[in-house]
């Protein structure tokens, strides 16, 4: 005979409700303080603890400059304690070869570049697109190391027409802080330095003539290893005739560290 079927309810537990079914969150036992006080205790000593200390220490070791003006007393090894003073003085140095060297303007510069008769024009200009930078003002052989009206043409490193490396220094500042080169503020213009990539171009225009460069490398290095006279690329690369460094600190609004970005002459 047929028999209808006979619905029987069953009780599930939930997963989710198992540590309550079995009686370890009730109010006769202390297990569920202690896991929850367990499970904070682990969160901030091994989560919370270690991020602050990395906030603390960052701000200890990387000064913050915003925005960078003149200063003839900048550490660069310390935080500033005023923190819109900078100069580039790691340039101020003196770097010898077998050359005989002059004092200028507290710099060190080749003797032969001093008593040379060539005429080389007072600045120049540089247009680098993907930066929105357009005709910059370069001051030729700067000895000013805070160059905050203008970038500044090392002094002694060569020139565009000459087939070897020009090095040019700037500053940088936050990325945030507007670029207002074109109002004779220089102070900002290369806080995006570090966006340039392998193969992007830029522009310098000397003495009547335009040189096209494109991006060959980035390096970072510490301010004591900078050499403005020596060559920027790697013995491995080869030699070639006609370069361009772009120089200033890193990483943007610190003073820790410093970028070059080398461009090939192309054109």
């Amino acid at each position: 005979m047929f028999k209808p079927y006979k619905y029987e309810k069953k009780e599930y537990r939930s997963v989710i409700n198992l540590p309550r079914q079995l009686g370890f969150l009730t109010k006769e036992s202390p297990v569920a303080v202690l896991l929850l006080a367990t499970g904070v205790l682990i969160i901030f000593v091994k989560v919370l603890l270690p991020v602050v200390k990395i906030q603390a220490d960052s701000e200890d070791n990387i000064p913050i400059i915003s925005p960078i003006v003149s200063s003839n007393s900048a550490n660069l090894n310390s935080a500033n304690t005023n923190n819109d003073e900078f100069t580039f003085t790691e340039l101020s140095g003196g770097f010898r070869d077998n050359s005989e060297y002059i004092e200028m303007d507290g710099i060190l510069v080749k003797k032969e570049i001093e008593v040379s008769e060539k005429k080389v024009p007072d600045f120049f200009y540089i247009s680098i697109p993907k930066l929105d930078i357009e005709n910059a003002k370069v001051i030729t052989n700067s000895t000013n190391l805070d160059p905050k009206d203008a970038l500044g043409h090392y002094n002694g490193s060569c020139l565009p027409d000459e087939g070897c490396n020009a090095f040019i220094f700037g500053h940088s500042t936050f990325k945030s802080a507007k670029n207002k080169y074109k109002e004779g503020d220089y102070t900002a213009i290369f806080a995006k330095l570090d966006e340039l990539e392998y193969g992007d171009e830029f522009y310098i225009n000397y003495d009547g003539r335009e040189y096209r460069y494109l991006v060959a490398l980035s390096k970072v290095q510490r301010p004591e290893n900078v050499n403005p006279l020596e060559s920027p690329l790697p013995k491995s690369l080869g030699k070639h005739e006609g370069t361009v460094e772009l120089f200033t600190c890193t990483p943007s609004g610190t003073t820790k560290y410093r970028l070059s970005v080398i461009g090939k002459l192309v054109e």
